[in-house]
């Protein structure tokens, strides 16, 4: 069933990719003993792939959703055998893993868009509705966050961090093999006859003129960055400094994960029938302060899992909820534009979250940056209380037929 292999290709990679987030940090930490130079890894990959995320867009477009997820898998495997093999060869360089997860990072970038491209049409030909398919899709990832994070932090003390990689190698090679069984048909669109620059202005204005995207871009930005700093880094020196291993970092992930897996199956049953601003405003305002507050407070390891698994199940239900209203709200034909646009926002500060996490540790320590950390995410997560454009995730279809004709009918650049 097609449903089923694209579901189990994105969560395949999604399990191998959360090992290495894990691993290669955590060889790069044991190996230099540098915070800033552990963030520096994940600007690395990070990076390439925000910008190709904008720039391959309109590939996707051209070349079809299924040829580009297809060959990006194919290349970021590759790529991630590398690591492994250099260790192996006793080449502990840093530049060897900042080059190949700079690779994987150009490669992922096309091609995890265009996976989400070809949810909606090949969710339709099962006969599955919008809502129900997102929640499925979250579900799955959540899913592979849940049993990469442990299964990384254990492999880690039995194996090493640079064998660890060889999995998240190995994923990215099974997820292409499984999108081969996903008609090639589910990740085309209709061609529009536009030049590449008019088509990537396209993504941007639309999400220019969308209140709602506007709002999505601009508050997942912070989150994000915070969210990239605590996986990146935080996260790993908390660790390191109270237990001196990585393996608690591995079951705080997996309680947070298994939380999010219960809040995506709460959405799968029920999520059709919630207020979806309300829904999504207090799931963010539970998932993402409480996390990085209970770091810093003198309380035992099991309160630590009891705030980051009641954070998880939180978080579970705000991806199921972006991306029904993100379907809804852009137009099929532009969705590989308009979503890559909008992620890219999203993602544009997540290169620098475990960066400037680094810089922030050396400067003022490891507390004050948790509590800088909690202090954002409190911030930013009042928004969707506060201004009305979040009501447009209730009025999408609306919004839908005001904004499409106004972006699409301007003339060629």
């Amino acid at each position: 069933m097609p449903f089923v292999s694209l579901l189990s290709a994105a969560t395949i990679s999604q399990a191998g990719t959360r090992m290495s987030q894990l691993a290669v940090p955590w060889l790069v930490l044991t190996e230099t003993h540098s915070p800033v130079l552990t963030g520096l890894v994940g600007t690395a990959e990070i990076a390439p792939y925000v910008v190709l995320q904008l720039l391959g867009s309109p590939l996707v477009d051209r070349l079809g959703g299924h040829r580009v997820a297809l060959a990006g898998n194919l290349v970021a495997g590759l790529a991630m055998a590398g690591i492994p093999l250099a260790w192996q060869a006793g080449w502990h360089q840093l530049w060897i893993v900042l080059a190949l997860v700079f690779l994987a990072g150009m490669a992922r970038g096309p091609a995890d868009p265009a996976v989400h491209v070809m949810l909606p049409p090949v969710a339709e030909r099962a006969g599955i509705g919008i809502d129900r398919a997102t929640a499925l899709s979250e579900g799955a990832s959540r899913l592979a966050s849940l049993l990469g994070a442990p299964a990384a932090g254990v492999l880690i003390t039995v194996i090493g961090a640079a064998d660890v990689v060889a999995f998240d190698a190995a994923s990215f090679l099974l997820c292409a093999a499984l999108l081969t069984l996903v008609p090639v048909e589910a990740g085309l669109t209709e061609r529009d006859g536009l030049g590449y620059r008019r088509q990537l202005s396209d993504g941007l204005a639309f999400v220019r003129r969308h209140p709602l995207l506007r709002s999505i871009s601009g508050m997942v930005l912070f989150t994000n960055l915070a969210d990239a700093a605590m996986s990146g880094l935080l996260l790993l020196l908390w660790a390191q400094r109270h237990y001196g291993s990585a393996d608690r970092v591995g079951v705080t992930a997996a309680v947070f994960g298994a939380g999010a897996v219960a809040g995506t199956a709460a959405m799968v049953a029920i999520g059709s029938r919630l207020p979806r601003r309300w829904t999504f405003a207090v799931a963010f305002l539970v998932g993402g302060a409480p996390r990085f507050a209970v770091l810093v407070l003198p309380v035992p390891y099991a309160v630590v899992l009891a705030v980051w698994g009641l954070s998880g199940l939180a978080c579970g239900a705000i991806n199921p909820v972006l991306g029904a209203a993100q379907y809804e709200v852009i137009p099929r034909a532009l969705q590989a534009r308009v979503l890559s646009t909008v992620n890219a926002l999203a993602w544009a500060g997540i290169p620098f979250g475990a960066l400037l996490a680094g810089a922030l540790v050396d400067a003022a320590g490891l507390t004050a940056a948790l509590v800088v950390g909690a202090v954002l995410y409190l911030v930013v997560t009042l928004d969707p209380f506060l201004r009305r454009s979040w009501d447009l995730m209730n009025r999408s279809d609306r919004l839908e037929t005001d904004l499409t004709e106004p972006v699409t009918a301007r003339s060629p650049s």
